[in-house]
């Protein structure tokens, strides 16, 4: 009986035999790619680009939103710091 295992990888279809004690990879076959048309590679590559630029404006809007809300609460804790309460003794005012 042979101790490799013949497995199929479901994301990039590639063969792949395991060592079954060990787990590691021995041999790896990985599946052919057929060559695009230019026209798709360019369809492909304005749709990457649409999808970061959208990815790039709504990263935007979160960190807009982020600082505001930041602002929002360091102006609430401002509000709530006692100004009337004494300094606090540090080691050097005792002596």
């Amino acid at each position: 009986m042979s101790n490799k295992l013949e497995i199929l990888c479901p994301c990039c279809e590639a063969k792949l035999q395991v060592d079954q004690k060990t787990g590691e990879v021995v041999w790896k076959e990985e599946k052919k790619k057929t060559m695009s048309s230019l026209s798709d590679m360019v369809k492909g590559l304005d749709q990457h680009r649409k999808e970061a630029e959208t990815l790039f404006k709504k990263q935007n809007e979160i960190e807009k939103d982020r600082s505001r809300l930041l602002d929002e609460k360091f102006k609430e804790a401002q509000k709530h710091v006692d100004k009337d309460s004494p300094k606090p003794l540090r080691d050097f005012d005792l002596d």
